[in-house]
């Protein structure tokens, strides 16, 4: 990777932590000024979006250096993944429940359940593309870089889960992470496109957030 390139991941991904570590210092005194969650979630995403294509215009990196490319066929890839996963993961929750008693809804349960069309497209659409951008379109990039494959998957899915500590709730809220961003990471490395991580993060969201399970 050429070095201008990799200095500019660098500096978007150093200003993207900052920005987040600033928004979880005012993440209190926004709820207290009646700030809603969703609503909170939703304006930090926002300004992580627009500080990332804001950063890569003024430093004229190709938007595709951070994995934004080849919209249609990674996207196709990412929802053909999607449907084969959804559907083993489906057929899991049955079978444990139907030959063990045991449900496995508790164990991926990330104990937020929303209805409505926003709501759920800050959590399934907005989130999850900011999250790719980061996690992978920065991160992994910049891995992968210095690193073979499996090193630059297993370090940033560790990276992905270890951020997710911060909500604390049960252990799907790491071991969940971690598993998604091994796949993810090795779904962008196959298709060279952060479109197909994103949309298999989106609809695991989607499942995750929605009523569905």
């Amino acid at each position: 990777m050429e070095r201008i390139k990799e200095s500019a991941l660098l500096a978007t991904a150093a200003a993207l932590v900052v920005l987040e570590l600033a928004a979880a210092f005012l993440h209190r005194l926004a709820l207290a000024r009646g700030f809603s969650p969703l609503t909170w979630i939703a304006a930090v995403r926002c300004a992580d979006m627009i500080l990332f294509f804001t950063l890569f215009r003024i430093l004229s990196v190709p938007f595709s250096t951070a994995g934004l490319r080849r919209f249609v066929r990674g996207s196709l890839m990412g929802l053909g993944v999607s449907l084969v996963l959804g559907s083993g993961f489906f057929l899991l929750l049955y079978a444990a429940q139907a030959l063990c008693g045991v449900d496995l809804r508790a164990f991926v349960n990330p104990g937020l359940k929303v209805r409505g069309v926003l709501p759920l497209a800050v959590l399934c659409l907005l989130g999850p593309f900011v999250e790719e951008i980061f996690f992978r379109g920065l991160c992994y990039t910049l891995i992968r870089a210095h690193c073979g494959v499996w090193l630059s998957v297993v370090l940033s899915a560790l990276i992905f889960a270890a951020s997710h500590l911060l909500g604390a709730g049960t252990v799907a809220v790491v071991l969940v992470p971690l598993m998604g961003g091994v796949i993810f990471a090795l779904l962008y490395e196959y298709a060279d496109s952060l479109f197909a991580p994103f949309a298999l993060h989106a609809v695991g969201n989607f499942i995750l957030f929605s009523k569905i399970i």
